[in-house]
This record gives structure tokens, sequence and C-alpha cells, in this order.
């Protein structure tokens, strides 16, 4: 195995010395990057609503060769009595609902300071930014929508009401679709399909269900609520972390 690695070392900085010093020359400025972020559980600041709770997300892609795969993540969340939020971000694997997997920052929201903090484990660096969300949500739109030109259009359906955690809900059903033609480029209907279960009491959604031709179905399950006030330190940024101010209005 020695000899072996020996002979790798050798032939690669022999591959390394013959490739010419003109192409170390950069032939392009540098390049940007893409990544995909999935939108989850909205919280907004409702005071006088306290809760803590794990969401557990899963999301199936549609891949390039008709095959799909599967990722998953589950993170906690909570909200204290004056409407403080706390959120944590992780990434996804195939086995991230039974294991915690790497967190990518956690965030903080403070209404009464109007500051929202998102701070990376990795970097220990917090960016704070304006906080300037509602208290509580808008009413939703239950009338059908047409597109202009034939495009298409949404409508929403009444799924009654159950329990969810000792909790009442609300179920919908949104689909929002595209029709074939010129004006759209779809060869055929293209229907988006979202299923909410909403808590009036904690003004969340406890489950989302989304489904999208092209894009493969996510799915956003609330759990182990917890409506005792969470501890006032988990809406404490992290200590030792590096502030950075925004300017942004």
């Amino acid at each position: 195995m020695q000899k072996l690695l020996s002979q790798i070392v050798v032939f690669s900085t022999a591959l390394l010395l013959a490739i010419p010093a003109t192409s170390q020359t950069a032939t392009h400025a540098p390049d940007g990057r893409s990544f995909e972020r999935i939108q989850s559980i909205t919280i907004l600041p409702k005071p006088g609503a306290p809760f803590s709770a794990t969401v557990v997300t899963e999301w199936t892609r549609l891949l390039e060769d008709g095959t799909t795969t599967t990722i998953r993540n589950h993170r906690t969340i909570a909200r204290d009595g004056n409407g403080r939020i706390f959120e944590e971000r992780r990434f996804f694997t195939p086995t991230g609902d039974k294991q915690e997997t790497m967190l990518t920052s956690l965030e903080y929201s403070d209404p009464a300071r109007r500051e929202f903090y998102s701070c990376k484990p990795t970097t220990h660096i917090c960016m704070v930014y304006p906080f300037n969300a509602p208290a509580t949500a808008p009413p939703t739109p239950t009338t059908p929508v047409q597109f202009p030109n034939g495009a298409g259009g949404i409508t929403h359906e009444d799924l009654g009401r159950k329990s969810i955690s000792d909790l009442d809900v609300i179920g919908s059903r949104e689909i929002t679709t595209i029709n074939p033609g010129t004006n759209t480029g779809y060869a055929r209907p293209e229907p988006t399909i979202k299923e909410f279960w909403y808590s009036p009491r904690l003004e969340i959604n406890l489950i989302v269900k989304r489904f999208e031709p092209r894009g493969g179905a996510q799915s956003f399950t609330v759990q182990n609520i917890n409506l005792t006030p969470p501890d006032p330190k988990l809406f404490e940024p992290p200590t030792g972390y590096r502030i950075i101010r925004t300017d942004i209005q």
C-alpha cells in the first residue's frame, strides 16, 4: 500500500509539473453560485401565544432522469409571550427526520426592538436586519382567481376542521393551474397543489403539503408542540459572536 501511495504522489507531482505555466492565468471572472432554499412554516410575532415545537420537513425532488430523491430534516422553533421568535435552520439528509443534522443558522426575531438576527455557527457572525413583520396574518382570499389571457387560475377548497395535538385546525387546499398555450409555454396543464392545516390559536400552519409538477413534493409537520412559555434564554443571540448591523431599511 505504501509503495502504491508513493507511486501516486510521484505521478501527481509529474502531472502538475507538466502543465504549462500559462494555464494558471484566469480565463474568466469569478463565478457565482446558486443554491436552493426551502421555505417552510412561517411564524408571525403574535403576542400572548407562546409555544415551542419541532418542524419535520420532507422534500421529494424530481431528478432529470425521471427518478426521485427524498431528503429530510427536523428543527426547533419557538415563540414567547411577547412575540419574540427563535428558529433553527439545518441541512437535509435522507435520515434527517430521525437524526439531527448540522446547523446552518440560528435566527432571532424581536418585534419590540424591530431586529432580526441571523447567526452562523460556522463563522460565529450574527447579521442584524430590520424586522417589521405584522403580528397577525391577513385574511386569506378564497374566491377563484383568473390569470390574464386564459393563462390559468387559482381555486380554493374547504377541507373542514379537525384536531392536531389538542389544537383545533382549519383545513384548506389551494390549486394553481397553468394552462397550455403560447402565452404560458406549457404543453399541458400544470397544477400546483398546496394543502394547509391552520391553527387559529397559534396563527401558524401545523401541516403544509405542496406538490409542483416540475419541482416535486414538500411536506412540513409541526410536532412536539408545547404551549408552556419557553425559556427566555432561547430568544437571546449566542454570546461571543461578532455582530454586524446592516443599514438596510
